[in-house]
This record gives C-alpha cells, sequence and structure tokens, in this order.
C-alpha cells in the first residue's frame, strides 16, 4: 500500500495512568519489546502471549518484571485487562486479537495495518526529563513522525539527538579470510550506500574500506532499532561481539584519529590511510551521503591526526604496505635480473610496489583493468603493461605475483592453474576479499601463497612501543576535544 493510500484516523492524545494495571501484549518479537518497555515504564503490570521472544523480553520474564504465558493467543485472553496491544507478525492473528478485544470492550491497539480498525496508537514519543513529546500522522508516515519526534528532542536536550557512531570491523578483531566477506569493493559499497542512506535517523555517513577494516561512520540518533538495522545492512549483525566495534561521540572521534595517524593499522604509522580517508569522504560528498556534520568531522579527524603523528614523531618506524611487500618478495623470492614479478593492479598499493620495483633488478610486467598507467615518471626500469586480459600469458612466465586489485571475485582464478604449475611460484595477495583463489592455499605444485596476515606476522611491531605512541595520541586527541 502506497503511503497515499493508507487510512487516516483523528485522534484524541492522552496521558494514560497505568500505575499497577494489567495490559496485554501478544507478540514477542522487536515491535512488541518496544510496545512492552515503553509500558514498563509507565508503570503498568504486562502479561505477554506468545510461544517464543526475543532475549531482552526473555530477560524481563525471567527477572520478574513481566508475566510471559508461553504458548499461542487464545480467544478471551483479552479479558480482565485494561489494555491490548496486537504485535504479531500475522494480520490475520492481530485481527483476532483485535475482535476478541473489542467482545471483551478492552481498548486494542495494533501494529499493523489492522491499526485503522483499532481503538488508540500510541504515538512516536520522547521523555526529556519530565517533559514528554509525542508526534502522530494520523497514521500516514509513523517514519516522519519517529524523525520528528527526534528533531524535538534533540532540541530539548535528549538522548535521542544524533551524534557521531563509528560501526566496523577489522584486522585486530578478524582475520583477513573471515572479514573477506564484509569487506565492500566500489559496486557493493554503493548499494549499502543506498540503503544506509534510506535509514530514517541516519543523518549523514560515509564508509571506510581498505585491505584492513571496513567501517560505517555516521551522524545518526543511537536508538537500538537505528543502530540494529544499520547492523543488518552492513552484515554486521552476523559477527559475534567480539569481532566487531560500535564506538560512540567522543571515542567514535579518537577511534578515527587513531585510525587516520595509522595507529590501528597493520604496519604501525602507515600513511597510505591518509588518502583513503580523504577517498571515502570524496566518494561520500560525491554520492550525496555527506553534508556539513561528516564534513566537519572529517576535516577535524584529518586536522587531529597530524598533530598525532607529529606527537610521536620519532617513535614510528613507518612502513608502508607495498614497500613490506617488496621486501618480502625480496627475502622469500629473490629479485635478481632473472626474476620476473607480475604486479596485478594499478592502486596505490601496485603503484608502489612497482615504483619499489623498478628500483631493483627484476622484470616487471604491470596488469591493469581499465586505465592504462603512465610508468614515464617511474626511476629505474620501467615495467612492460599489459592489460587485466593477457593475465594467463602473464601468469606463464612469472615467478612471483604480487595482486592488490579491488575486486569482489578473485582475478586468479583456479582455472589459471596450468600456469604456474610445478614452478615454484610464489603468490603475496594484498586484496580484500583475496584476489587469489585459496584454491592455490593448499594445492602446492611448487606454488605458495601468503596473504595480508602473513606479511603483518612478518614485519610484526613491538607493543611497548605502541603503547607509548597511543598514550601521547590519546592526550593530543584528548586536549583537541575540550576546544571543539
Amino acid at each position: 500500500m502506497h503511503r497515499t493510500e493508507r487510512p487516516r484516523r483523528q485522534t484524541v492524545p492522552l496521558n494514560l495512568i497505568l500505575d499497577g494495571r494489567p495490559v496485554l501484549v501478544v507478540g514477542g518479537g522487536q515491535v512488541g519489546r518496544r510496545k512492552v518497555l515503553s509500558l514498563l515504564d509507565a508503570g503498568a503490570a504486562v502479561e505477554l502471549v506468545c510461544p517464543d521472544a526475543v532475549d531482552a523480553l526473555a530477560e524481563l520474564a525471567e527477572a520478574g518484571r513481566i508475566v510471559w504465558t508461553r504458548r499461542t493467543w487464545r480467544a478471551g485472553d483479552a479479558t480482565g485487562h485494561l489494555l491490548v496491544f496486537a504485535c504479531t507478525d500475522d494480520k490475520h492473528v492481530n485481527r483476532a486479537v483485535l475482535d476478541d478485544a473489542r467482545a471483551a470492550r478492552v481498548p486494542c491497539c495494533c501494529a499493523d495495518l489492522n491499526w485503522a480498525d483499532g481503538d488508540f496508537t500510541t504515538p512516536a514519543t520522547a521523555r526529556v526529563g519530565d517533559l514528554t513529546v509525542s508526534v502522530s500522522t494520523s497514521g500516514q508516515d509513523c517514519a516522519a513522525a519517529r524523525d520528528a519526534k527526534n528533531e524535538i528532542a534533540a532540541l530539548l536536550g535528549g538522548s535521542t539527538a544524533p551524534e557521531l557512531i563509528v560501526l566496523g570491523t577489522s584486522d585486530a578483531l578478524l582475520p583477513s579470510r573471515k572479514r573477506a566477506p564484509y569487506h565492500l569493493p566500489s559496486v557493493e559499497r554503493a548499494a549499502v550506500g543506498r540503503l544506509v542512506a534510506r535509514v530514517r535517523g541516519v543523518r549523514e555517513f560515509f564508509i571506510l574500506n581498505t585491505c584492513n577494516r571496513v567501517e560505517l561512520v555516521v551522524q545518526a540518533s543511537s536508538d537500538p532499532d537505528t543502530l540494529a538495522l544499520l547492523r543488518r545492512l552492513t552484515g554486521f549483525d552476523r559477527l559475534a561481539e567480539e569481532e566487531q566495534f560500535i564506538f560512540r561521540g567522543y571515542e567514535a572521534f579518537r577511534h578515527l584519529v587513531r585510525v587516520t595517524a595509522g595507529l590501528e593499522s597493520s604496519l604501525l604509522g602507515e600513511n597510505h590511510i591518509v588518502s583513503q580517508v580523504k577517498d571515502a569522504l570524496d566518494e561520500a560528498a560525491a554520492n550525496g551521503w555527506s553534508g556539513p556534520a561528516i564534513r566537519h568531522t572529517g576535516a577535524e579527524t584529518l586536522r587531529v591526526a597530524k598533530a598525532v603523528r607529529q606527537s610521536v614523531e620519532g617513535l614510528l618506524h613507518v612502513a608502508e604496505i607495498d614497500q613490506v611487500a617488496v621486501r618480502y618478495l625480496n627475502v622469500h623470492g629473490g629479485l635478481d635480473a632473472r626474476t620476473h614479478v607480475l604486479v596485478i593492479g594499478t592502486g596505490m598499493v601496485g603503484r608502489g610496489a612497482v615504483a619499489a620495483l623498478a628500483r631493483t633488478e627484476a622484470q616487471v610486467t604491470w596488469a591493469y583493468h581499465r586505465n592504462r598507467p603512465d610508468v614515464a615518471a617511474f626511476a629505474g626500469r620501467p615495467p612492460d603493461v599489459i592489460q587485466m586480459d593477457d593475465l594467463p600469458s602473464a601468469l606463464a612466465t612469472a615467478d612471483i605475483v604480487l595482486s592488490a586489485v579491488d575486486s569482489a571475485q578473485p582475478v586468479v582464478t583456479a582455472a589459471m592453474r596450468a600456469t604456474v604449475a610445478d614452478r615454484n611460484v610464489l603468490f603475496v595477495d594484498l586484496g580484500v576479499p583475496r584476489n587469489v583463489d585459496s584454491f592455490f592455499d593448499d594445492w602446492g605444485h611448487g606454488v605458495t601463497v601468503a596473504d595480508l596476515d602473513a606479511l603483518k606476522l612478518w614485519h610484526r611491531v613491538k607493543t611497548g612501543t605502541l603503547n607509548e605512541v597511543r598514550a601521547r595520541a590519546d592526550a593530543v586527541i584528548a586536549a583537541e576535544w575540550k576546544e571543539r
């Protein structure tokens, strides 16, 4: 049903006094949870009828705060109650509950399209101290009523005011193989962004997607329903609590500054992250995801991150991932005049790797997808440049393959195995999701695969230095926050 076709009902606002009075809620889902919590706040004696309930309602029953009748609804359940709420996910059951309440002369509220035949509705409500704010649109747009309520409560200093929130996961919590499904290459990022932009309560946002982290940075209401929906859209709801993070307010700002300063990177102090944050902010602006609040947050994050780096200068042994990869190749693969290295990808990491390899004796081939890279600026021996379509033939002569491509699917597939079989080929896969099919991990036949986690382990940073760096950084961030 389109919004213009929804029934309209004029209502009279009432404040009911429910202290100790019996109220029946039928349905134990998220809608039932919201109704129960609101009723408990008003002091009602709540009975819940449903065979199953969300954890929050089960905990309330276990604590003795509500009575839970664990079965399906039956005719006659409405008798003896002051009010009834029909909150199941079955419109036919809700209608039967409404008819039963009507027969028992008990007012009933239906939380679906049966609402217009019910006796009352519950408006979007917020409490700021002793002040209660309620908003209704006569049934035309419940989401708009909720947004208006949040706006008013924010003006009054209520807890529903939008705030800076960061949701995400990183290599500190999740290894690359488990993290890969949650990364968002450009096409998937755009699709998720379109959905996030439609979430009520979200003002502005940007998405930070790098090789070691995926984060959604929003200026939004922090009510549980908004956060739950954002977690579903990003897929983070499938992660265990210890595999993800959520920061709000100052903690969110501190986290963003630490990330942008390179203090949360796989390689402490690396600089690529600054460009990646700027790119994420530019992407949000181009797509209409961001506005003044996120632009200000981004500018402040970059400014304070620069101050943090200056404060810890001398403690950081900075190394970019492309530099570490080339060092790894030199140790484990050898980079002499007989070595043929294939670099796949023309992004920041791929370009950095080719620049470093050009200063060695190795023969370098550089594969690109859309835009042919300009090699004139590279010092040393320039690479041969090929299109991605020529990858199989390039693999057939490669001793080392370094791949850093933003792709949802592997670019080196199992179907290409004949090109590298029994030739002692080393793959260094810097892609997240993986660029090299996991088939090769245990295939043998002379093929060895090292991913980001292997490089991070190889280039481990001492934790003593990290603790001192973070202590100095936090002092700078706290001082800057107070000046905001």
